[in-house]
């Protein structure tokens, strides 16, 4: 009888904890209306809605969500006790959008590495002494 009661127990237990691990993949998922086009790991992406999200035992990958495109890249694990509100932040090189950074409003997010397209951008920037601008855009 006390058998049963601790496999009835452990049951519980390990489909309470699974019910969990959908709940956190939410938690770690971004919507956002992105006014301009943008690259994301050397893809072009258009204007529009888009839903950034971690996948991934360690939620390394971010994929990039929008209607009828998307992308998606490894990213870096980010911290911040100042970071409020969840947001894609992007540097902009004249007149094109590379995203950086997506954070997730809990003060983590992740900081995608710079592709060769954004390097070139980085280099031709440096030559004609342009700024570059950090763009946010909140999320909805």
């Amino acid at each position: 009888m006390r058998t049963r009661f601790f496999k009835g127990i452990l049951a519980v237990t390990a489909v309470a904890s699974m019910a969990l691990v959908p709940a956190t993949a939410r938690a770690a998922e971004v919507q956002c209306r992105v006014p301009f086009s943008f690259s994301v790991n050397e893809k072009a992406l258009p204007a529009g809605a888009y839903t950034v999200s971690t996948e991934g035992s360690l939620h390394s990958v971010l994929l990039v969500r929008g209607l009828g495109s998307g992308a998606f890249v490894v990213a870096s694990p980010l911290e911040s006790r100042t970071v409020i509100g969840a947001k894609l932040v992007f540097d902009k090189y004249g007149d094109e959008y590379v995203l950086r950074q997506v954070w997730t409003g809990d003060g983590s997010g992740r900081e995608l590495p710079r592709s060769s397209v954004e390097r070139a951008l980085m280099e031709k920037a440096a030559r004609d002494e342009a700024a570059v601008q950090r763009v946010v855009v909140p999320a909805l």
